[in-house]
């Protein structure tokens, strides 16, 4: 709950809103310091210097999404990651078209967490070649990008409280359709999609679908001759329980693999 824009405003109010220890000292709420989120919310209230109870008016212990995306990237990039912050998550969605799976990801140094659509070798079950991968990268505009093999991935950053994903799930079926039931927040967002690999796959269709509103905006959208692949993502702005599904034409496939993260800004 914010903080009132005008009228009286005391540290107890403050302290309620952000917590803290008593006695009540303003140095211990320096936007970013650990109490006071680093958000658009509270961008009156100063980093370091002088603070006063007024730089409080209208300001919540509350963290905005602020998603942004940021183009595309391939191993050894150095990617745009826009302003610096103590909140910002770094997101990847990619893929391979070489039949290798992505196993290991850093993002400006720092090591990412890893999600692909299945666990076996990706000659056995092609999808597999779907992944996404994120990290908390507070410092720097731009990072370098490492992956253990050749790849293509989209780029998005969002503020969030958390150190990673609030839950993930992947699948492997061989039916090409996959779907994927979460609980979504107000601000979030869910990342999903899937592809196939396979020597006897034509160019096939291939599309992405949520009951979330705001529906589906994809990355990309492949259908080519042995490889058709899909990546999406939707800005959650409900809290209640709503299905990812990605979904591609029936035909001579080896296996489909698809895989869906979902993040929550507090």
């Amino acid at each position: 709950m914010a903080l009132p824009s005008s009228g009286v405003l005391t540290l107890n109010d403050i302290q309620t809103e952000f917590g803290g220890t008593n006695p009540i000292d303003l140095s211990e709420y320096y936007r970013g310091g650990g109490l006071v989120p680093d958000s658009p919310l509270n961008a009156a209230i100063p980093t370091s210097g002088v603070i006063s109870v007024s730089d409080f008016y209208g300001s919540a212990n509350l963290l905005t999404l602020n998603f942004l995306t940021h183009g595309t990237g391939a191993n050894g990039s150095s990617i745009s990651i826009g302003t610096a912050r103590s909140t910002r998550m770094v997101h990847l969605s990619g893929y391979t078209s070489n039949g290798a799976q992505v196993t290991s990801v850093t993002i400006g140094g720092v090591t990412a967490t890893v999600l692909r659509a299945c666990a076996v070798a990706a000659s056995a079950n092609p999808g597999g070649n779907t992944w996404q991968a994120w990290a908390k990268v507070p410092t720097g505009t731009t990072a370098t990008v490492s992956v253990n093999t050749a790849c293509t991935y989209y780029i998005a950053t969002f503020d969030t409280v958390n150190s990673g994903a609030s839950n993930t799930a992947s699948s492997q079926v061989g039916t090409g359709a996959a779907t994927f039931t979460f609980t979504t927040a107000n601000p979030g967002v869910c990342f999903w999609g899937g592809n196939t690999k396979s020597p006897q796959l034509a160019a096939t269709a291939i599309s992405t679908s949520t009951t979330s509103p705001g529906g589906s905006t994809n990355y990309y959208a492949i259908a080519a001759p042995n490889l058709s692949g899909i990546a999406a993502y939707n800005v959650t702005s409900t809290a209640d329980s709503r299905t990812f599904s990605t979904s591609m034409n029936a035909g001579k496939i080896q296996g489909f693999g698809s895989c869906a993260s979902i993040f929550y800004a507090n």
